[in-house]
């Protein structure tokens, strides 16, 4: 009798069928060969290829795979190494036929300077020179010679030339979302008719003739990253996307020097646009000019983040650079000052009569108005949310007060991250708590019905103080405390 657990050699020399017959053998390896492909998918590509040591069922079916995903911090060895796993990889799969694929050649990660050798960006051209000597194929609905059927492209850590760029846009029909990180742009322009998610993260543009990356082309994108990078162009940076309803947007003095242009964009219902050494831009006269005009490109949004707007607004410059922000219905301000008539968020607060939902980051490093002279908003007649993060109820209750004063309909405000003093019993801080309480005496927010508290401290008592002497003013409004770690 044959011992338990055993099985016979020939048991898994043939396909499926044999798996499925004995009642608990192989099951997997029953599976159809779409199935296992599926599986194989969602591998890395080193232990997609070591699939063929199980059985021979197994041998031949990663070439096939739909997906590939090459990384080389999985094979944790050197260039050299990878060099030859990819060369033997590409030879084997081709990459025309593949739905998706990603290819990280960069072991330094984010650093822009950390891009892969020569070697690894060769791939790409040999893959693209390969499809083009091969016939299309027609069963996947490819006619035209080199064509890929590529829906998903990620490529990291490689230098990029024209060759990529035209490949993009004649031979990729079907390129639905493409992401380059980390990655040199030797070419001008990205142009596809097809493309809907584009993202470019810490990319670096070429510096030779015609190697200038400008450009950004697609008339079905609906979604742009395009978070820190280089570029040395001094013209603006040019985006035509009408169809754009997703823009997350990082504006360093490096990345666009020359600007950012963005063309008509009706269907834009979300954009979150950060600023980062915003001193270095706000002090050069062509910039800020360009950071207004970014601000009006966006200005049909419904859902705004602004992070690093800590900028003044000079005399003259309201009545020319600020739109009415008529579709914004959220907004969220992280280092934008105190949305005082100074500063671009409070231009932004006063241009947006149907503003109803507002998270405010309070921060030590925004200019901070003296004792007695709160900063003023504008009636916020629509607002029923509102959310203040960083808040300090020692130095941030004015803020608080005149928020309470300018929005009649608040029905939900939180306080996160609510600092209190170590010290309960500062006169200094009783003083202030104190002189606030007779504005707001006129504060009439009747629909509020929950304030949340989220602090970290043991005591928060001076602000459930503060908001107790006026709850006649607030009828409706019940206070629940929330302590996190």
């Amino acid at each position: 009798m044959e011992a338990l657990g055993k099985r016979k050699r020939g048991d898994d020399a043939g396909g499926g069928d044999a798996g499925c017959s004995s009642g608990g053998g192989d099951r997997l390896s029953a599976l159809p060969d779409h199935l296992l492909h599926e599986v194989m998918s969602r591998m890395k590509a080193r232990q997609m290829v070591q699939t063929c040591a199980l059985s021979r069922r197994w041998r031949h079916l990663w070439p096939k795979v739909p997906c590939l995903d090459i990384d080389q911090r999985e094979l944790k060895a050197g260039h050299e190494k990878f060099d030859d796993f990819v060369y033997f990889l590409l030879r084997k799969v081709s990459v025309a036929r593949l739905d998706a694929f990603r290819l990280h050649a960069n072991e330094g990660g984010y650093d822009p300077g950390l891009v892969a050798t020569s070697n690894a960006s060769a791939w790409i051209r040999r893959a693209i020179m390969a499809s083009a000597q091969a016939p299309p194929a027609r069963d996947q609905g490819l006619t035209s010679p080199g064509s890929w059927r590529l829906r998903r492209l990620h490529l990291s850590g490689l230098r990029l030339d024209g060759l990529f760029a035209e490949h993009v846009r004649s031979r990729c029909p079907y390129l639905e979302d493409l992401e380059l990180r980390v990655c040199k742009c030797r070419f001008r322009a990205i142009a596809s008719g097809s493309l809907e998610s584009l993202a470019l993260i810490g990319c670096a543009a070429g510096a030779g003739v015609g190697e200038e990356f400008s450009e950004i082309s697609s008339p079905a994108l609906k979604s742009l990253v395009v978070d820190h990078g280089s570029n040395d162009i001094a013209s603006p940076f040019v985006v035509t996307a009408p169809a754009l309803a997703h823009l997350f947007l990082v504006v360093t003095p490096y990345n666009f020097p020359g600007g950012v242009s963005l063309g008509e964009m009706p269907s834009l219902a979300r954009a979150s646009v950060h600023l980062k050494t915003r001193e270095t831009l706000a002090k050069r006269a062509h910039l800020r000019s360009h950071l207004f005009k970014i601000l009006r490109s966006v200005s049909n949004v419904t859902s705004l983040e602004l992070n690093g707007f800590d900028v003044t607004v000079k005399a003259g410059e309201e009545s020319t650079e600020f739109p009415e922000f008529s579709n914004l219905r959220t907004l969220e301000l992280d280092q934008c000052g105190l949305g005082h008539d100074i500063h671009v968020s409070g231009h932004i607060l006063r241009k947006s009569p149907n503003l109803e939902k507002l998270t405010f980051t309070l921060s030590k490093s925004c200019w901070q108005v003296p004792v007695g002279e709160p900063p003023s908003y504008p009636e916020l007649k629509n607002m029923r949310a509102l959310t203040l993060r960083n808040y300090d109820p020692d130095d941030d209750f004015q803020t608080l007060g005149s928020f309470l004063q300018s929005s009649p309909v608040l029905e939900n405000l939180t306080l996160q991250c609510c600092k209190s003093s170590k010290d309960t019993r500062r006169k200094k801080g009783t003083s202030k708590m104190k002189s606030i309480d007779q504005n707001l005496m006129d504060a009439r927010c009747e629909n509020l019905k929950l304030t949340k508290i989220i602090y970290r401290d043991d005591d928060v008592g001076q602000l459930v103080e503060f908001l107790l002497r006026f709850s006649r003013n607030l009828p409706n409004n019940n206070i629940r405390l929330v302590k996190v770690d």
